[in-house]
């Protein structure tokens, strides 16, 4: 993917709100989702905008947040209202200074809530880059494998905690991790640590180009987090498609949400929702970073999903395949990486190295795993080739 120059007239008419970013094809808005948490009911309301005004599919990034894209420039004012109505952007200042990913467990759900709320509250913390990266995970957890900067570790709840009794159950403790060291603080107190840790990257931080704690000199780094004792931070797997426990893992295929995956999703949220009384936890699902969807309480409903577009078996070939934008939404590149991509689909091997399609050396959208890259192929054995000289 092409990087995006903002857009200049769309920015100067809705200062504050959304600063849309133009590429190839057309402007782009990214719809920061804190923990990928989001209702199904607002992802339906979400891919009808991208289809009034824009591509119809959703984009999902790896860092569990959406974009919007192809859409005019500059943004029409019905569709600012629009998003901000759905609260998808609470706080125009902190568009870039958003970035949390999470472990899907609802049981995290009060420390994702803690550290988004903190966040928004400091507008200090506006000034955080786009780049950087706040982490929620239980120990062990996948998303411990992401490129974050500061994380918050702890068991997850074992109940689902409710919208009003958020920030009554925050029992225990958690650690707060950051380069390589951690402490150990109450649970209730951990969103704030890590905030801490933020701010003294602030203070810490010489030029614009520093975007994360690693780029700061060693000896900095180690007064970020006072305290801190070393330790050796274990990642999981991120979870395959299928069931898992009572859920189901639906990835994806290329990170594109098609309108007719969105009404899937609300079919089987829903009737969710009507069969054990509506509430919130019925309809919320989890946007993860590894482009796939939790559904809570959907074990069950793996062949309806998979009819609407998404995979739900461990051995779909997209558990291995991604591709970055490419021809046409890149100028960057005249490769169709997404379209060689599907063509490839058939002929990789599911039990072999991830493989990521490319239009350019900037390797747009790579998993953070290690993969194969297949460098403006012009078929899809060139992709098939390139999978087996990695294996």
């Amino acid at each position: 993917m092409s990087t995006p120059t903002p857009s200049r007239s769309g920015a100067d008419r809705c200062p504050g709100l959304l600063t849309p970013f133009v590429s190839a094809d057309g402007a782009m808005v990214r719809l920061r989702i804190p923990g990928g948490r989001v209702d199904a009911s607002t992802l339906r309301e979400i891919s009808s905008l991208a289809q009034r005004f824009g591509n119809p599919a959703i984009t999902l990034t790896s860092r569990g947040s959406l974009q919007l894209r192809g859409l005019p420039d500059p943004l029409p004012r019905e569709l600012i209202t629009a998003i901000d109505d759905l609260g998808l952007v609470p706080s125009g200042p902190h568009d870039k200074a958003r970035n949390i990913v999470a472990d899907p467990h609802a049981g995290l759900d009060d420390l994702v809530t803690a550290l988004d709320e903190g966040l928004l509250a400091d507008p200090g913390l506006a000034q955080l880059p786009g780049r950087f990266l706040l982490a929620v995970a239980a120990p062990g957890g996948p998303v411990l494998a992401e490129p974050w900067d500061v994380a918050v570790i702890a068991p997850p709840l074992p109940e689902p905690t409710l919208p009003e009794v958020r920030g009554t159950s925050l029992e225990g403790t958690a650690q707060v991790v950051a380069d390589g060291r951690a402490v150990t603080v109450p649970r209730a107190r951990a969103a704030a640590t890590a905030l801490d840790v933020a701010r003294r990257f602030l203070a810490a931080r010489t030029d614009t180009r520093t975007w994360n704690l690693r780029d700061l000199p060693a000896d900095t780094r180690a007064d970020l987090l006072p305290g801190g004792a070393p330790l050796d931070v274990v990642a999981g797997d991120p979870p395959a498609p299928g069931p898992v426990g009572e859920d189901l893992v639906a990835l994806v295929p290329l990170g594109l949400l098609t309108p007719a995956m969105v009404e899937g999703l609300r079919e089987v949220a829903g009737s969710r929702g009507s069969s054990q009384g509506s509430s919130h936890l019925d309809q919320r699902i989890v946007v993860t970073p590894w482009r796939s969807i939790v559904v809570p309480g959907a074990a069950g409903r793996a062949e309806e999903l998979a009819a609407a577009g998404f995979a739900t078996t461990a051995d779909s070939p997209w558990t291995v395949l991604t591709a970055c934008a490419g021809a046409p939404s890149c100028a960057r590149t005249t490769t169709r990486t997404r379209d060689l991509a599907r063509e490839a689909a058939p002929f990789v091997d599911v039990t072999g190295p991830a493989v990521h399609v490319i239009g350019c050396e900037r390797s747009c959208g790579h998993p953070a795993r290690a993969h194969a890259t297949a460098l403006n192929p012009t078929n899809a054995a060139d992709v098939v080739a390139a999978q087996h000289e990695k294996a």
